[in-house]
Parts: C-alpha cells; structure tokens; sequence
C-alpha cells in the first residue's frame, strides 16, 4: 500500500499535530509506504516544524520513487473533500486499523493461511511483519452466509463518518467455494459475492471444494486409523479430490441416485472405493479442529503440488499477493 499525501495538507500548520500522528503510524517498522511531493512542501512551515526523523523519510521515500517509477497510489489524504480522498480525520481513523481476514472459522480455517505465509517465505514476508506487528488479524465470519454480519457490524464502527461505511473497512474475505463439481451454482455464495461486489470488498473464493481439499497426500497417508478410507481416497484423480468431502466421504445411497455430474466426476470409481465411502467417514476427533492443525506439517513443494489445476496452477500465490496488496 502506498498513500499519497497531498501537498494542501501542508498548506495550513494547524495540521501539524494530525500529520505528526500519521506520519508515526506510517513508519513504525515501516508499516506504511507513503508519498509527497518534496518540492512542493518542502518550504511549507508545516513541513519544517514536523519532526527531524518525519522530514528525513518524506524526502527519502520521495527520492525513492522518483528513482524507481511512478508510484502505483493505493489512498490519498487531502485537505479537499472527496469520494475518493480521506480527509485527516477519516485518514486517522482508516489506517490506524488492521486489515481483517474474514474467515469463516477464524480458528480452523487460520492453520491454512498461516502455513502459506510461512512456507512461502518471501511473498508471506509483508504478511507476517504486519501479523507480528498486530496490524493484520482474522476475522470469524461464521460461515458463508454469516459474513455479511460479520462486515454489517464492523461497518457500525464508521457510522459518524461522512463517506458509505464501506469505504473505511480494512478486510479481505477468503472463503471455500462447497462446490461438489467444477460447474456446481452455491446460491448462498453468489449472494454473498453480489454484496462483496457492491460494497468493493476484495475476496477469493477457493477453488477446491473446502481447504481441506489443500491438505497433500503425503499428510494425509500420515493419519492413523482410517486406513481403508486413505487407501480409497488416495486412488481418486486430482480433480475427484478437489470436491470430495474429506470429512464425510459419500451419502449412503446408491451412486446411480447421486447427481449426474457427481456421477460423472467419479465415473470408474470401483464399488468397493465407493462403498468404503458411503459407509465410513475419516475417523477423526472433532475432525473440524483437529484435521486443519495437519496444515502445519506441509512443506511449500507439497501445496504447490496438490493446489495446481488447469484454471489457476499460482492460486496459492495470488492469495498471498491479493492480501499483500492490502497491506
């Protein structure tokens, strides 16, 4: 995230208190790069009042991108009134927040997207300073159709403010997709990414059934007591494991009464895979809590390996890098 700061800002010195305080914001452990153009502020009284270290870094990050290119601007602040501008006010209040992961279990669903920013060490980078730094937190959605509460309620902290509370929320949504097949339509998703749309809220949906589906082979063959049930799945097609249920395997009623294109997918499953399916489930505790903890366990190669597919081989890249852009 790069924020420009307009130079009218630096044109009234009562502002020098407010720009002193989002200055700090800014630079403790480099959380924010931000943008003002030197020369135009650089005689400004306010500009000469703010302290010693805030003047050195407004004209070593100006060089800098000068130097580079254009800065690509994700905010402005300004001393006009704008859609598209926060005032200092709005400014405080805005950056000061972190950057909320909506989950829809923030405690399972975390070892995930924790293990990506560990293991993919240089595109996690931004992500852990900001964690370590408590500028970046997950958020519990309550599952698909429960997010739109979850944000409705973060939204009520923005209500004094002048803009549509939508337009002062830091978050990102990340969220499984339940499809059972490729062309599988979940009505309570394209609800919710309607209002994610309306309300300009970045999200990605997965494109595997749930994010268990990510967990690699070479884990599960690790999970002790369910080996009839890993022996069955480890002969499933890569495309068969990305909607499979891991946790509850088939329903118990003959294939030929599933939907045509569950049949399809698993057209030549032998009937003993299948009734290993229909008749036992993974046989693990609290399977919700206690499956995700073995995301801990994977290596960048293994992840890589079991989330390549034809229609996004970089998906767990441009996870990190959708969330990285929010930073």
């Amino acid at each position: 995230m790069i924020i420009k700061i307009n130079s009218n800002i630096f044109n009234d010195n009562q502002n020098l208190k407010d720009v002193n305080y989002l200055l700090n914001i800014f630079s403790e452990n480099r959380r924010y790069d931000y943008f003002c153009e030197y020369g135009l502020i650089k005689d400004t009284s306010l500009f000469n009042n703010l302290l010693d270290l805030n003047k050195e870094l407004i004209e070593q990050y100006f060089n800098r991108f000068i130097r580079e290119s254009t800065p690509k601007i994700s905010h402005t602040i300004s001393e006009e009134t704008s859609d598209n501008e926060f005032n200092l006010e709005e400014a405080k209040i805005f950056f000061n927040q972190p950057l909320i992961i909506i989950l829809e279990n923030n405690l399972n669903d975390a070892y995930f997207i924790d293990q990506l920013i560990t293991v993919f060490k240089k595109r996690g980078k931004g992500i852990r300073r900001h964690k370590k730094n408590n500028w970046l937190k997950y958020g519990n959605g309550g599952g698909c159709t429960n997010i739109t509460n979850f944000i409705e309620g973060e939204m009520k902290n923005f209500k004094d403010l002048p803009k549509e509370n939508h337009k002062y929320l830091k978050c990102f949504v990340l969220i499984d997709s339940d499809k059972r097949h490729p062309t599988d339509v979940r009505p309570e998703r394209a609800k919710l990414f309607q209002y994610l749309n309306k309300k300009n809220i970045p999200y990605h949906e997965l494109t595997k059934r749930e994010m268990e589906n990510y967990l690699p082979d070479e884990i599960i063959r690790t999970v002790e007591k369910n080996e009839d049930f890993i022996d069955a799945y480890l002969t499933l097609t890569p495309i068969q494991k990305d909607y499979f249920d891991i946790e509850n395997g088939f329903e118990d009623k003959n294939i030929d009464d599933f939907d045509q294109e569950i049949k399809e997918i698993y057209a030549g499953l032998s009937k003993e895979f299948i009734s290993v399916f229909r008749k036992k489930k993974m046989n693990i505790n609290n399977f919700k809590t206690e499956f995700p903890k073995l995301f801990e366990q994977a290596t960048q190669e293994q992840l890589k390996k079991r989330a390549d597919n034809k229609s996004n081989p970089n998906e767990l890249e441009d996870i990190l890098d959708k969330i990285t852009q929010l930073l």
